[in-house]
C-alpha cells in the first residue's frame, strides 16, 4: 500500500487519490453474485454440546426465546474456547492494575494525563499489554496463561455475570447489547452506570474486587428468530444471519465484561484502555476482531434505517478494524467486505467443526480471503475477485451540525490525537509517523523471579498464621506443584480474601536486611523467596547504556512533542 505524503497547508482536490478517502456504495447484484444475499439453500443450524459456563446465568427468559438462543450460545461458546482465550488471557492471567504493569504509561506521545481509579486513586491501565506475541513467550508460558484464563472464566467470571434479555435497550437507545457495571435491579436505562451508582455497589465487593455485572441483550434478536420460525423460515438466510449477529453481540459484551469485572477499573469518565495496537478504544470490537483475524461483522443495511427494526435480510459484512500494526492513517471511508452466507452456515455446522478440528480450526473461523486486505485501508481488488466478497467503502465521519466529525462512541477517543475531532473532508489526510504511538511491551520474566521452597508436602505458607496456602484470582500457584514463577507475570503475591494477616516474630526477622539473621533463620514452613524486581545492569565498555532511539523517545515523551517537531524547531532556530 502506498500512502501519499502529508498535505502541508494546501487544499487538495475533492477526489483525493489517497487510499481510504473515496467512497463506494453497496451493489445488490454484486452481493448476490458473492452469495451474501438471495441464496436458496436450506440452512440447518445443528451445533451440539454444552454452553460455556460464562454464558449460562440467564434470568427471566421466556422458554420460546430461550429456544432461539441455544444455537447462538453454542457458537459463542465454541468461538470463545477455540479462538478467544488468548485475548481474554491478557486481562485475566495478569493483574493489569498492579503498580509495575507496563500498560499504565500513556500509549500516545501527546497524552500525559493519567486516569485515576475511583477506588483508592490508583492509575488504571492505559493499554492492555499483549503477552502472547512476546519473543520470550514460550509454549509453556502460553499454556499456563490459557489454563489460568479457563479457570477464571469457568469460575469467578461465570459467577460474576448475569445475562438478561431486555425489551427497551434497542427501542429507546438503539443498543443491541449493554454491559452494566452493577446489578440491573430494574433501574431505568438512564440510571444505569451512573458513577455514583457503580461506586455504591462497589462498596459491597471491595474485599475480592469482583463486581457482579448484568449484561443486557436486546429481545429483538430471539424475538425475530421466533417470528421467522412461526413463518416456517427457520432454515432461511435471515434466520441464520440473525443467529450469527446474536452470537457476535454476546462476544462483544463479554469483551467489555472481562475488563469491568474489577472494581479498580472505575473512573469518572468510565473510559476503557486500548488493547495492544488497536487504534480505537472499543474492547468489545477488539475481542471480536481478535477472533476473526482483524475484522468485525456489521449489518449491510443502511445504519440510518436500523432503528426501524433489526433485520439482516440485506446481508452482513466484515468491517476493517484499524490497528497500529498495519495502519498509519485513519481512512475517511472504511473498507467493508460482504460475508458469504455459506461461511456463516459452516460455523453453525457440527460437521464443519469436527472436520476443522482434524485439520486446522483457524481455517474455519477466520476469513482467509481477506488476509491480504488487513494491511491496507482502501478496497483490495483481489479480495473481490472470484465472487468471494462484494465491497463497499462506508463513510467513517458524519455531520453533527457544527462540522464533520469522525464516528466514535462517546468518551472513546481515537488513539492518534490528530485523528480525533473535527474533519475537513476536502483536505488530504495526514500520515501518522512512528513516534506517535508507543505500544507497551510485556516485560520478560526474571530468571529466577520467585522460588517456592517446600519443606513438607501440601503445606504452604503465605504469611498466614495457620500456614495454609491461600490462592488469589491472579495466582498461578498450585499446592501440589513446585516451580519458578515470574514476578512480572504475576506481580502480586498470593493473598487471601477477607483474611487479616499478622506477621510472626519469625516473619519480621525474615524481613530484616541483616544477612546473618536470614542465614541463621531456619524456616519451619516453606516460604516464598522474593528476589529484586530488577537485576543490576552492568554497562559494557563497548556498548552505551541507552540507545540513541531510546534517548529520542524519552526526550520527546518528556517534552510532550514528537521528535520530528523538535528537529524542525532546532532547524528553524539555526536558520534564524
Amino acid at each position: 500500500m502506498t500512502i501519499s505524503p502529508q498535505a502541508t497547508g494546501s487544499r487538495c482536490s475533492q477526489f483525493s487519490a489517497q487510499p481510504g478517502s473515496t467512497s463506494k456504495r453497496w451493489n445488490r447484484d454484486e452481493l448476490r453474485r458473492c452469495g451474501a444475499i438471495g441464496t436458496t439453500k436450506s440452512r440447518n443450524l445443528n451445533l451440539r454440546g454444552d454452553f460455556h459456563p460464562v454464558f449460562t446465568n440467564w434470568v427471566d427468559i421466556d422458554p420460546e426465546l430461550a429456544r432461539e438462543m441455544e444455537q447462538p450460545l453454542l457458537l459463542a461458546s465454541r468461538l470463545l474456547e477455540d479462538a478467544g482465550l488468548p485475548w481474554v488471557s491478557d486481562f485475566l492471567a495478569h493483574d493489569i492494575f498492579t503498580e509495575n504493569y507496563p500498560g499504565r504509561n500513556p500509549s500516545s506521545r501527546c497524552s500525559f494525563r493519567p486516569t485515576f481509579s475511583g477506588n483508592g486513586g490508583e492509575v488504571v491501565p492505559q493499554t492492555i499489554v499483549r503477552h502472547h506475541p512476546a519473543s520470550w513467550a514460550t509454549p509453556e508460558h502460553t499454556d499456563e496463561w490459557l489454563q489460568i484464563t479457563k479457570r477464571q472464566l469457568e469460575g469467578q467470571m461465570a459467577n460474576a455475570l448475569t445475562w438478561q434479555l431486555d425489551e427497551d435497550i434497542y427501542r429507546e437507545k438503539g443498543w443491541v447489547g449493554y454491559t452494566c457495571r452493577h446489578p440491573r435491579c430494574e433501574l431505568p436505562l438512564d440510571e444505569l452506570d451512573r458513577y455514583e451508582n457503580i461506586e455504591w455497589w462497589d462498596r459491597g465487593c471491595e474485599d475480592d474486587r469482583w463486581r457482579n455485572l448484568t449484561v443486557l441483550l436486546t429481545t429483538e434478536f430471539p424475538a425475530r428468530m421466533a417470528e421467522l420460525r412461526r413463518q416456517g423460515k427457520e432454515h432461511s438466510d435471515e434466520y441464520l444471519l440473525t443467529a450469527f449477529m446474536t452470537t457476535m453481540t454476546l462476544l462483544h459484551e463479554l469483551g467489555h465484561a472481562v475488563y469491568w469485572k474489577d472494581c479498580r477499573a472505575l473512573t469518572r469518565d468510565l473510559r476503557e484502555p486500548y488493547y495492544g495496537a488497536d487504534l480505537e478504544m472499543e474492547l468489545g470490537d477488539s475481542f471480536v476482531a481478535s477472533i476473526f483475524g482483524g475484522w468485525v461483522p456489521v449489518p449491510i443495511k443502511d445504519l440510518a434505517r436500523l432503528r426501524e427494526g433489526l433485520d439482516f435480510s440485506g446481508g452482513i459484512a466484515w468491517r476493517q478494524s484499524l490497528s497500529w500494526d498495519f495502519h498509519r492513517l485513519r481512512p475517511k471511508y472504511r473498507a467493508h467486505y460482504s460475508i458469504p452466507v455459506d461461511y456463516v452456515a459452516s460455523l453453525f455446522s457440527e460437521e464443519s467443526w469436527r472436520e476443522a478440528h482434524s485439520v486446522l480450526l483457524q481455517d474455519l473461523i477466520q476469513p482467509k480471503a481477506l488476509e491480504p486486505c488487513i494491511g491496507g485501508i482502501g478496497i483490495y481488488p483481489q479480495a473481490s475477485t472470484g465472487n468471494q466478497h462484494a465491497t463497499a467503502a462506508i463513510a467513517d465521519f458524519h455531520c453533527n451540525g457544527q462540522g464533520w466529525m469522525w464516528n466514535r462512541l462517546p468518551g472513546a477517543p481515537f488513539r492518534i490525537p490528530q485523528y480525533d475531532g473535527y474533519l475537513c473532508p476536502d483536505l488530504d489526510l495526514p500520515v501518522a509517523t512512528d513516534d506517535v504511538i508507543e505500544e507497551p511491551r510485556p516485560r520478560p520474566p526474571l530468571q529466577p523471579a520467585a522460588t517456592l521452597i517446600p519443606s513438607t508436602p501440601n503445606n504452604w505458607d503465605d504469611g498466614n498464621d495457620d500456614g495454609s496456602f491461600i490462592s488469589s484470582p491472579f495466582s498461578p500457584f498450585s499446592p501440589s506443584v513446585v516451580r519458578e514463577v515470574s514476578l512480572e507475570m504475576f506481580p502480586q503475591p498470593p493473598r487471601g480474601r477477607n483474611i487479616t494477616t499478622t506477621k510472626t516474630v519469625a516473619d519480621k526477622q525474615h524481613d530484616e536486611p541483616d544477612e546473618k539473621k536470614m542465614m541463621t533463620q531456619a524456616p519451619q514452613t516453606p516460604r516464598i523467596v522474593r528476589l529484586a524486581k530488577e537485576e543490576p545492569h552492568i554497562p559494557s565498555p563497548d556498548r552505551s547504556e541507552i540507545s540513541v532511539d531510546e534517548l529520542r523517545n524519552r526526550l520527546s515523551q518528556l517534552l510532550g512533542v514528537s521528535f520530528d517537531e523538535l528537529e524542525k524547531f532546532f532547524e528553524a532556530s539555526r536558520c534564524a
